[in-house]
C-alpha cells in the first residue's frame, strides 16, 4: 500500500477523533477508530477498528466530549448487573433479583457535544484550520 502522506502537527487520539466526529457525524465508533489507527500507524487496522475503544467508555469522555445518539435498542446481550436493573426494569430473567442482560443499539451514532464542539475548534487551530461554528453554540 503507498504511504498517504504525514501531517507535520501530530494530533493525539482525543484530538484527532474529535476533528472526525465533527467533520462527519452520525457514524460507528468502529469508523472513527479506524481512521484514528490509519492516522496513527499509516496502514489499515488489521483488527477492523478495535483498538482505542477506551476512548469511548470512558467516562471522561463519553456523554462529556461526545454522545451515542442512535435511538435503537434492539440488541440483547448479558451482563452481571445491567443498566436496566439500576433503573428498576425487572425482565424475569433474575440474579439476586437484578436482570442479566440489558439492550444495546445496534450501531452507534457519535456526535459531539457543545464542550466537544469548542474542543474539536481548538485542535482545528493547532494544525491551521478556521473554527467551524456549531448552530448550539452560542459565540
Amino acid at each position: 500500500m503507498k504511504q498517504i502522506r504525514q501531517p507535520n502537527v501530530e494530533l493525539n487520539g482525543i484530538e484527532y477523533l474529535l476533528l472526525a466526529i465533527q467533520s462527519d457525524p452520525g457514524k460507528s465508533q468502529r469508523h472513527y477508530l479506524r481512521r484514528l489507527y490509519m492516522y496513527q500507524h499509516g496502514c489499515p487496522s488489521y483488527n477492523n477498528g478495535g483498538t482505542n475503544n477506551g476512548y469511548f467508555t470512558s467516562k471522561s469522555y463519553r456523554n462529556v466530549v461526545w454522545y451515542d445518539a442512535s435511538s435503537q435498542h434492539s440488541v440483547k446481550y448479558g451482563c452481571w448487573l445491567s443498566v436496566n436493573s439500576m433503573y428498576g426494569s425487572y425482565t424475569g430473567n433474575s440474579y439476586a433479583g437484578y436482570p442479566r442482560h440489558t439492550y444495546r443499539s445496534n450501531c452507534s451514532q457519535m456526535h459531539l457535544t457543545p464542550a466537544g464542539w469548542i474542543r474539536a475548534n481548538e485542535a482545528r487551530k493547532i494544525i491551521g484550520l478556521e473554527p467551524i461554528r456549531a448552530n448550539y453554540i452560542e459565540a
